[in-house]
């Protein structure tokens, strides 16, 4: 989930260096009222959180010190680099212990510090096509109404924002002119087609994650299922091959719902599922295509377009699509988890 940025090399810390690397940049910024705050939160939840870990959990008592904890103390783990690299899912507390965070992992964090300091953080992913998605933790101010929201990702312009937005398609809005491949590293293709509902995470997956050690692959595996909303954008295909539909389910749910992907005997895309003219297309797309420019120009550009416009989504995505829901398998995971309304 995390997108791609070029591979360096941050300093090499043990747990403990790190930890104590925390504790000194944050002291000044430690208020004893916070602390004493999230002592008594933490207690009341029951999480493991070590001495030096509510330490730094206090002095990120609000949405803007987090941003700032984000952008400036924790370097971008990027799980991408090399083909045969194995993905992470960090909870919050590896995260502290690392230094690193992918957008997925800096999301964990934030919706973490978010939620026991009482800002009722929501999770809000930006869906993109042909590419990864973006994980954004909201959070309304109070006083102004308005939403903002933490983020973390290595490129430029894809970090938080500040409280001023009255809606959350606003908040999103501004994200789309910055989202581009990671595949093609082009600043003009844009990859953003929706942003969903947001989203508590605690009636679904509780807090105790918030304080384990271990990966947190349920939630990054589990987290969006049939009951999430997307609300569509403009797609980079060109206004003119929207989706009539203005809300949908995430991609590969609605295939998985209609029979678009299948997952017996082996998991693959059934294009004979797919609505007549989808299938016609489909077929020309893929004939058209050529796969080293990594995305579609001229005719399989237009040939994908008119694929969204009558399904929602593109011949490329399924295949990513089917790929994911086969790691998902490979997990130990099932489809069921995912169809909660099936």
């Amino acid at each position: 989930m995390s997108k791609l940025n070029p591979v360096f090399a941050p300093p090499a810390l043990s747990p403990q260096e790190q930890m104590a690397y925390y504790v000194k940049r944050v002291a000044s910024r430690v208020h004893p009222a916070s602390l004493e705050k999230i002592r008594a939160r933490v207690g009341a939840l029951n999480l493991d959180f070590s001495a030096d870990e509510i330490f730094i959990l206090a002095a990120l008592d609000n949405p803007r010190r987090v941003q700032w904890f984000l952008d400036h103390e924790v370097y971008y783990n990027n799980d991408h680099a090399h083909p045969d690299q194995e993905e992470t899912s960090l909870p919050p507390r590896m995260v502290l212990r690392t230094g690193m965070a992918h957008c997925f992992e800096g999301a964990l964090l934030a919706y973490a510090i978010n939620y026991l300091h009482g800002f009722e953080p929501r999770w809000l992913m930006l869906e993109g096509t042909r590419d990864v998605d973006h994980n954004l933790v909201v959070y309304q101010d109070k006083h102004a109404a308005r939403w903002g929201c933490n983020a973390h990702s290595g490129y430029p312009h894809l970090g938080g924002r500040a409280p001023e937005f009255f809606t959350l398609r606003e908040l999103a809005e501004t994200y789309y002119p910055h989202y581009y491949s990671g595949y093609t590293n082009d600043p003009r293709d844009l990859t953003i087609i929706g942003y969903s509902e947001p989203v508590d995470l605690t009636p679904k997956f509780g807090v105790q994650w918030m304080a384990q050690l271990e990966p947190t692959w349920d939630l990054y595996y589990l987290l969006v299922d049939d009951a999430w909303t997307f609300h569509q954008m403009t797609p980079p295909y060109g206004a003119q091959y929207r989706h009539p539909r203005e809300t949908h389910l995430y991609m590969s749910i609605t295939a998985l719902k209609k029979g678009w992907i299948e997952t017996t005997p082996r998991v693959r895309v059934n294009e004979n599922n797919l609505p007549p003219d989808a299938q016609t297309l489909w077929h020309e797309f893929w004939k058209t295509f050529d796969p080293e420019g990594h995305l579609p120009r001229g005719r399989a550009a237009e040939l994908e377009g008119e694929f969204y416009r009558l399904t929602g989504t593109t011949p490329i995505d399924l295949n990513f699509n089917a790929e994911e829901i086969g790691y998902f398998l490979d997990k130990g995971y099932r489809v069921e988890q995912l169809l909660t309304g099936a």
